[in-house]
Formats: structure tokens, C-alpha cells, sequence
């Protein structure tokens, strides 16, 4: 059965955890409520965002709120207004999309980071978890910031902002040991195909569109540690050709993600169990994770940087179309990325228990052991 022969309702009552099992496979209500939401966004179904709601009921963990990212992004994006300066003459006031970076998606993707710096020590299974999801976030933005550029948005912002959360945010973003990455081909080959197509994308925005949406009397700016404006010559020049060499390199990222999907299908998924735990203590590992999680910290500083000072710089306005943080748009995605914080550190203190309980079990079960070892010396007595 698919999402075509059922209520948007009905199907969130067969898909719910309890009814799961009964009604549809796990893996097969996620692939339809997905379906579903894109039928939203489309408009095929569902005027209103109430299937964000009921879709937030079904699932207990955060790795099932994909569904959920899905219906709010692609459905909020209908109504949202491109990045454009204001109407009125002498005036540059910049209103930007909050469908593209409003502040709950700004939010999500710096919860999902810090996420994912805790999960590389506490819980590395989840950090496929956070992967996943920021996925299907990056999906959702394009989508938007693509429809914006073919409506006349003033993309010479918006893009600088979009390359800095999709791209730089999680340039380090890969598992530690084999073990992990054979269990997150699937994650980490549509991650490097989103960043293919940002880099791809980059000529035309240096080459041509970074003239849409301009206003004359009117400046945009980016921040590079600096406020720069995005017109002046010898930047553009610069980026122009920077922009042709991400194009080649998003070219080796297209190749990495459909090779590191197709291993994943058709490859070995799986090792002996104990060979990842065997590499958790081992002084290599410990090595790569303090190395990437280094990087992912230097490379997250920066880029909350670059693209909250670019926002500032710019007096960019997202307070229009009732874009709060607790709007439907912007409060879901903060609340995915808050909830995978919350599996990281609760699975992490699972784990902790466990090893404290299975210590304490080994320890006393060696402890009785050289008990029973002494009482049955002669002339011992316990």
C-alpha cells in the first residue's frame, strides 16, 4: 500500500509505533510519509501544515523526524517570499527567505553540529542520525534557494549563506573507523551528492546571477572575516575563478557519493561486531576522532561566524511572514536538531550505564570466582 490509497490521517495512524509492526514495516511508513510530504509541498494534498503536526506525534526518535523536515520545509516554501531588497526607493532594506536560513533552520543546523562533535565520543551511531537528518534539511533548502533563483532572488546573499550551513558546517562530517562508515554509505553518499550540487552551482552565481536582484544605490555584503562587498571587481574576479575550481571538485564529490552509494548496495555491509569495538580503544582511532572533531569544531566556529555576521552586515530582515522561532517552519527544524542532542547524550549515558553494570558484574564475577577457588583449598575456610 502507499500514501496514494490512504488519508494523510490514516496513515499516520497505521505508522504509528504501536501500529507499525501491524500495518506497514518501519522502513516502508517512512518512504510513504515522505511521499506524502512531497505531495504536500507539490499541493496535491494537504492546504495547511497540520500533517507537520501529525507527522511529529508518530515517531518516538529523532532519526524518524526525516518525515517531518520533508512535509515542513518543501510545504513552508510555498508561500515563502524570495530574498529581495525593498521595494521603495531609497531604501535597502534586504528581507530575506526564512525558508532558506530563518533562524529555527540556522538553529537545527548548529544543534545538529554540536550533535555531532558529542556523538563522535559518546555515541558515534547517532552521528549517522544527525547526518541523516541535516540531509534532509540541505534537500529542503535547495529546494527553496533553487525555486528563489528561478523567481529572482537576490541570490548574491542568500547563496553565501546557504554554501557556509550546507557545505562547510559539514565538511568533516564522516565516521571514524570502517566498521561505522560501511553502516553509513547510504548518509554519507547523499551528503557528498548535496554538495555537489552547491559547488556545481557557484559558476553561475559569479558568472551571471550575482547581478539578480540588484538594486542600484544598493550594496550587498558578505562576510569574510571582513565585510566585503560582493560587487567589487576584484572579488568577483577572484570568486569567478574559485568558483570553476569548487565546480571540478564537486565533480569528484558527484563520483564519491554515487560510488560510496552503489558500495553500500552492492558491497560488504558488514564486518564482525567486535571488530569495532576492538577499535575504540585503539590509540589510531582515538587519534582520527580528536583530528576530525578539531576540524568540525574550527570549521563550525567559522561558519556561525561568516554566516551570522553576513545576516548582521546586511541588517538582514527575517521578521516578516510570522517567521518566529516558533512558527511551524522555523521551530521544527530547531526541535530535530534539539531532540538528536538529546538521543546523542541519552544514548551516550545508556552506554556509560551499561559498561558500569557489566564492569561491576565482571568484577564480581571474578571475585567470587577466587572465592570459589579458595574454599576448595584444603584447610580454607571462607
Amino acid at each position: 500500500m502507499s500514501a496514494r490509497r490512504h488519508s494523510p490521517l490514516s496513515l499516520v495512524h497505521m505508522c504509528r509505533p504501536g501500529s507499525a509492526q501491524k500495518f506497514f514495516s518501519q522502513r516502508r511508513c517512512s518512504w510513504s510519509l515522505i511521499k506524502l510530504s512531497i505531495d504536500a509541498s507539490s499541493g496535491r494534498i494537504l492546504k495547511d501544515k497540520i500533517c507537520a503536526g501529525c507527522l511529529a506525534m508518530v515517531f518516538p526518535k529523532p532519526a524518524s523526524y526525516l518525515a517531518i523536515a520533508a512535509c515542513v520545509f518543501l510545504f513552508a516554501g510555498l508561500a515563502a517570499a524570495t530574498t529581495r531588497f525593498d521595494d521603495r526607493e531609497d531604501n535597502c532594506t534586504i528581507y530575506g527567505d526564512v525558508d532558506v536560513y530563518g533562524p529555527g533552520i540556522r538553529l537545527g543546523y548548529y544543534l545538529q553540529w554540536v550533535a555531532v562533535l558529542f556523538a563522535t565520543w559518546m555515541a558515534p551511531d547517532q552521528a549517522k542520525t544527525a547526518r541523516t537528518a541535516a540531509n534532509i534539511i540541505t534537500i529542503a533548502v535547495f529546494t527553496n534557494t533553487f525555486r528563489g533563483a528561478t523567481h529572482g532572488s537576490l541570490v548574491a546573499a542568500e547563496w553565501w549563506i546557504v554554501l557556509w550551513l550546507t557545505l562547510v558546517l559539514s565538511l568533516l562530517n564522516f565516521p571514524t573507523d570502517k566498521a561505522a562508515f560501511k553502516q553509513s554509505t547510504g548518509s554519507v553518499g547523499v551528503m557528498l551528492l548535496l554538495w555537489c550540487m552547491i559547488t556545481a552551482a557557484q559558476p553561475w552565481l559569479y558568472f551571471k546571477g550575482l547581478d539578480q536582484g540588484h538594486k542600484d544605490g544598493c550594496v550587498v555584503k558578505v562576510f569574510f572575516f571582513t565585510g566585503i562587498n560582493v560587487y567589487n571587481h576584484v572579488w568577483r574576479t577572484l570568486w569567478k575563478i574559485g568558483s570553476v575550481i569548487e565546480c571540478l571538485v564537486g565533480f569528484s564529490f558527484l563520483l564519491a557519493g554515487i560510488g560510496t552509494i552503489l558500495w553500500g548496495f552492492f558491497g560488504v555491509k558488514n564486518e564482525a561486531g567486535s571488530r569495532e569495538n576492538e577499535s575504540h580503544g585503539d590509540l589510531a582511532s582515538i587519534f582520527t576522532k580528536a583530528s576530525l572533531t578539531f576540524g568540525q569544531l574550527v570549521l563550525g566556529t567559522i561558519t556561525i561566524v561568516q554566516v551570522e555576521m553576513t545576516i548582521k552586515v546586511n541588517k538582514i530582515n527575517l521578521s516578516s511572514n510570522g517567521s518566529g522561532l516558533l512558527s511551524s517552519g522555523q521551530f521544527i527544524p530547531f526541535l530535530i536538531g534539539l531532540l538528536t542532542i538529546v538521543a546523542v547524550f541519552g544514548r551516550g549515558l545508556q552506554s556509560l550505564t551499561r559498561s558500569i553494570i557489566h564492569g561491576g558484574g565482571n568484577d564480581m564475577g571474578v571475585i567470587q570466582l577466587a572465592t570459589m577457588k579458595r574454599s576448595a583449598e584444603p584447610g580454607v575456610t571462607v
